[in-house]
Order: structure tokens, then sequence, then C-alpha cells
């Protein structure tokens, strides 16, 4: 039962440092919106953003090998799921914009930061999901998964409170799972004794 609980009490846990995680970030980055407006930014992100067409038309010739039809999908993609917006562009022509350019920077630097984070609370509160990731792993199959370095398996668990709480409700609930079917072969195996 102590073990259970342990088990249970890891799980809270590490539930909520990704939840501290999230809300941190979504100030953080609050913050820097805040900041971003009352500045003007905008005029550094359109730099960046004819930058990065440059990049892209010059450089890399995205353009010439994908031409402009497919450009321009791949970047309603980017837009759509950056910047939450439908694709209401209908245009063959590929426009990146200053605000796609941020967010994409900005997303990228908060997702690194979370995880920085997450490593650094899980180094300093010995939180440790891939100790039981691995038991898991070598009892659900016969391949076995073993990280013995604790640090690593310190940085990999940080790494996954930085992503957020979804990915780590995730994992708990294949964790959950496998437990569940654990006890239930062991019943069926414990009838099946008391039957004979």
């Amino acid at each position: 039962m102590t073990v259970l609980l342990k088990i249970t009490v890891l799980y809270a846990l590490a539930l909520a440092l990704a939840f501290l995680v999230e809300r941190l970030l979504e100030i953080l980055k609050s913050f820097y919106d805040l900041l971003d407006t009352k500045f003007d930014w905008y005029k550094f992100w359109t730099v960046r953003a004819y930058k990065t067409r440059n990049v892209l038309e010059n450089k890399l010739r995205v353009v010439e090998f994908l031409g402009p039809k497919s450009t321009a999908k791949l970047l309603d993609r980017f837009r759509e799921k950056l910047l939450n917006t439908s694709g209401e562009y209908q245009g063959e022509l590929p426009v990146i914009s200053g605000d796609l350019v941020r967010e994409m920077t900005v997303r990228t630097h908060i997702r690194i930061l979370g995880m920085t984070f997450g490593v650094f609370l899980a180094i300093w509160m010995r939180v440790d999901l891939i100790q039981i990731f691995q038991g898991a792993i070598s009892d659900m199959t016969h391949w076995h998964l073993e990280i013995k370095s604790e640090m690593i398996r310190y940085i990999l668990t940080g790494i996954i409170l930085g992503i957020g709480s979804e990915p780590v409700h995730k994992l708990i609930r294949t964790f959950e799972r496998r437990q569940k079917r654990r006890e239930a072969e062991a019943i069926q195996i414990k009838i099946k004794e008391h039957v004979q």
C-alpha cells in the first residue's frame, strides 16, 4: 500500500508542477505581450518577417521547388496552428507576416524556457517519472528500458513537466491503465488457481 501511495503522491506532484510551469509561462507571455504593445516591437517583427521571406525566397529557394501555391498552403497551416486563425487567405502568393514570425519565435522560446524550468523543478524536488515509466515498460513488454543515471532521468522528467500538464496527464493515465490491467491479471490468476 505504501508503494501505491508513493506513486499516487508522485503523480499528483508531477501534475501540480506541470500546472505551475504552464501558469508561469502564461504570466511571462502576458508580460511580454504587454511590453510588446507598449514599446511597439511590431516594427522589429516586421523586419524579421522580411528577413525570413528573403531567406525562404533567395537562400532556400522554397518557392522555386514547391511553387507559390504549395508554399502558401504551408504558410497558411503555420498561421492556423500558431495564430489560431482559420485559413481565410485563399490566394496563391505566400504571405509571411510579422505576427506569424513573432508567434513562432515567442512560442519556441517559451517552450524552451518551460522545459528548462521543468528540469530545474525536477532536480530540485527530486521528481523521477522515468523510473516509474521504466518499470511500466518492462512489465508491458519484454523490452527493457533502463536509464541508470539519476540526473538524466531528472532531466527527462523535467522536459516532460515543461511541455505541460496534458502530456503529464496522458502519461499518468497510461501508468494507471497498466496498473489496473496488472491487477486484473493477478485476480484472474488467483481465480484460476482457486478453481483448480
